[in-house]
């Protein structure tokens, strides 16, 4: 292991740290400022050994001082460390956040002022009650009260502090993992991927949702999952593997779609059925994330985009594509109606992506079932959606704001 990849490591543990001790002040504190301080020292350690790397300084201004010139999270977290290390400690609060959610579209919630923790008691049904006041009954089925427990620097008052701090790891872990690239070779297997780290999944936020058609607590989580390593994959999907690669480099969403799109059609066509998948990308079109999902009411529906959001935010994600089957329904215009009870006029296998500009494209299949004893078909929708019909799919709209929020001011 290379020096800075074990001062990398040392990193991801104190982030660990920080999570473990979120709900103790004085603690987080401690590991907070700690964190800062060792994550610039990963960079002064690839400064020491620049001798070993190839083209350093022309390697070292891209990826670093180029790179992380106009961030606005990594020019934080260089000054907050100067602040710890010549004037204490950096000014920070938590505060308490509930807010009731019924779309996609965080600018929709309705905040809930909550100037003592113990209001955190109150009855449900008193809850209930003020969504029933103000919102229309057709939404009140998928509507979410949120609960979540927020650090924030007061010079960065902007991010959840924790999710900054894996912002700033995966950052760091980027870096190393170029790096490591660039001596041809791969970065040390014991550093943990950011998303093993997602503030989220760990469970650091401590968010929690109350459903309040179905009035119990719960929180997001996410699970990692292993491949089966005694999986033998069909010929025509090693042909499917040779095809994709034979396609020219990624180099924009155009291509990105063409290449998705494929996958998609031949994962539906091969198995009957697709599971929803989102796909994360960087500025160089490489692949930096996979999620699937499953969703039981439309509430869930809004919790994973919000969630993603915030997890496309930390990775820096600079593009998506989402593929899942979806079913067509009838529009009941009057609000009246819960999503689940208006008419389902047919079904379909959707791709959507998008990148940090706000480009949108989509590409839709109608899923055709003429027979209960065979496979499903696909067949593409006579009706394809420009960037305005993209826009109205309303999930997509959080993660486009997520990915625009990390860019470099201009």
């Amino acid at each position: 292991m290379r020096p800075w990849e074990r001062r990398l490591r040392d990193l991801a543990r104190l982030l660990q740290n920080c999570g473990e001790t979120y709900f103790s002040p004085d603690l987080f504190r401690q590991n907070t400022n700690q964190f800062l301080q060792t994550s610039r020292t990963v960079t002064f350690i690839i400064q020491k050994n620049k001798a070993d790397i190839p083209e350093y300084e022309t390697w070292y201004k891209d990826h670093v001082v180029t790179a992380w010139g106009n961030d606005e999270i990594m020019k934080w977290a260089k000054d907050a460390r100067n602040t710890i290390e010549k004037e204490g400690d950096l000014d920070m609060y938590s505060r308490l956040d509930v807010a009731v959610i019924y779309s996609h579209l965080a600018h929709e919630d309705i905040e809930i002022e909550t100037p003592r923790p113990f209001l955190l008691q109150a009855d449900i049904n008193a809850i209930a009650k003020l969504a029933k006041s103000s919102l229309p009954p057709g939404t009140l089925d998928a509507t979410v009260l949120k609960i979540e427990r927020r650090w924030v620097a007061n010079c960065l008052p902007e991010h959840e502090l924790i999710s900054a701090l894996t912002f700033i790891y995966n950052s760091q872990y980027r870096v190393c993992e170029k790096l490591a690239s660039n001596l041809n070779d791969k970065l040390d297997a014991s550093i943990p991927h950011p998303s093993l780290l997602d503030p989220m999944s760990n469970d650091v936020s401590r968010a929690r949702y109350i459903k309040i058609g179905k009035p119990n607590i719960g929180k997001f989580q996410t699970v990692r999952v292993k491949s089966d390593a005694n999986f033998q994959p069909s010929p025509s999907l090693y042909a499917l593997k040779d095809e994709i690669a034979s396609m020219p480099t990624t180099t924009s969403l155009d291509a990105l779609v063409e290449k998705a799109a494929k996958m998609a059609y031949f994962t539906f066509s091969h198995d009957g059925y697709h599971v929803p998948m989102l796909f994360l990308f960087d500025d160089s079109w490489n692949q930096i994330d996979f999620v699937t999902t499953e969703f039981a009411d439309q509430a869930d529906k809004f919790i994973f985009a919000r969630n993603i959001a915030r997890r496309a935010a930390y990775m820096k994600a600079a593009a998506f594509v989402f593929v899942s089957e979806s079913w067509v329904r009838s529009i009941d215009y009057s609000g009246n109606k819960p999503i689940r009870d208006l008419p389902i006029i047919g079904e379909q296998l959707q791709l959507i992506a998008g990148d940090f500009t706000g480009k949108l494209k989509a590409v839709d299949w109608d899923i055709v079932r003429s027979d209960q004893s065979e496979k499903p078909a696909l067949s593409l929708s006579s009706t394809q959606k420009d960037d305005d019909d993209v826009c109205r799919i309303f999930f997509v709209a959080p993660l486009i704001e997520a990915m625009k929020s990390v860019r470099p001011k201009s």
